[in-house]
């Protein structure tokens, strides 16, 4: 197979997902579409088996399936095996990614996101909806949305990413290859799903799909779903802040923000104390300024009408 035969790079991340696997190899075989894909997959040494079903399917599909499996984790090496193992392997014009444990309901799904990425070239990304699957309660869950984005489809940009942040997640995505930034990416010593979406956003447009296509597993033993609440917003306010120190501007600004935002309002809430709240306050003014004390409390006031009143 040829670098220009390949439409989409179908991208996976598989570590110690032997009970969920099939269902997302399978999502990913359903697939109807009008050109040729391949399924690139790395395993990060997984023990319970999921490798031995990954060369099942390789075994199926020789011609569709391309394994990395490793013997030895890379992810606790501090390997980021995107950029190191997957991202040099990828022939297609577009990417898209699912995690082992995730996996795709709708079989037009690829045909739908490609034919829109190939209608408007520029748009450099689409996603769409999802369905989460609550693994301790057995049930499934709609997604969370902001009132002014629920059920519609509707183009963004990169500001109103930053401004709503979170809205689409990564089993969600097809992405222009040629709009994913590898120098950007290689400049943060731990690059993550947001600085990609980030960067692939500085180079287009995005349309986000009303349909819901793909399920989100949380599991409660992922590496990022098993962290608390707090932890979580934490990374977020690291993650936004590395980006603001690249990209110095009003929006990223108001993006830092809004996670230290969600910290203050985690505090609120946890600690019920506003001498504990007010503790924030330098952390705030180191990240952004004492300007941004006026963005987080706007970030908190809109919040909170969100909330409250546009229900």
């Amino acid at each position: 197979m040829d670098n220009t035969s390949v439409m989409v790079s179908i991208c996976c991340l598989t570590y110690n997902h032997a009970p969920y696997i099939r269902e997302c190899l399978d999502g990913f075989l359903m697939q109807q579409v009008d050109f040729p894909i391949e399924i690139i997959i790395h395993d990060d040494a997984s023990t319970d088996g999921t490798q031995d079903i990954l060369r099942e399917y390789q075994e199926k599909y020789p011609d569709l399936f391309h394994l990395i499996l490793q013997t030895e984790n890379q992810y606790s090496k501090g390997k980021n095996v995107v950029l190191d193992y997957i991202y040099p392997q990828i022939k297609g014009k577009y990417v898209a990614s699912c995690e082992g444990d995730d996996y795709w309901i709708d079989p037009h799904k690829l045909q739908k996101q490609v034919g829109f990425l190939e209608a408007h070239p520029d748009y450099s990304v689409c996603c769409h909806c999802i369905k989460l699957y609550i693994q301790n309660e057995g049930v499934f869950r709609e997604q969370e949305m902001q009132p002014r984005l629920r059920n519609k489809s509707f183009s963004f940009t990169l500001q109103l990413w930053t401004e709503f942040g979170g809205f689409f997640q990564t089993a969600s995505v097809v992405i222009r290859q040629e709009c994913i930034d590898i120098k950007f990416l290689n400049s943060f010593q731990k690059c993550k799903d947001i600085h990609l979406f980030y960067s692939v956003l500085e180079h287009g447009k995005g349309y986000f799909f009303k349909d819901v296509m793909s399920v989100y597993h949380i599991s409660g033993k992922g590496v990022w779903t098993s962290l608390p609440f707090k932890e979580r917003v934490l990374i977020g306010v690291e993650t936004s802040y590395e980006i603001y120190q690249k990209r110095k501007n009003e929006f990223t600004k108001k993006w830092l923000a809004g996670y230290l935002g969600e910290l203050v309002l985690f505090c609120i809430r946890k600690d019920k104390s506003l001498k504990k709240t007010l503790k924030t306050l330098p952390m705030i003014v180191d990240y952004c300024g004492y300007k941004g004390i006026g963005y987080v409390c706007q970030y908190i006031s809109k919040k909170l009408m969100n909330r409250y009143v546009l229900k």
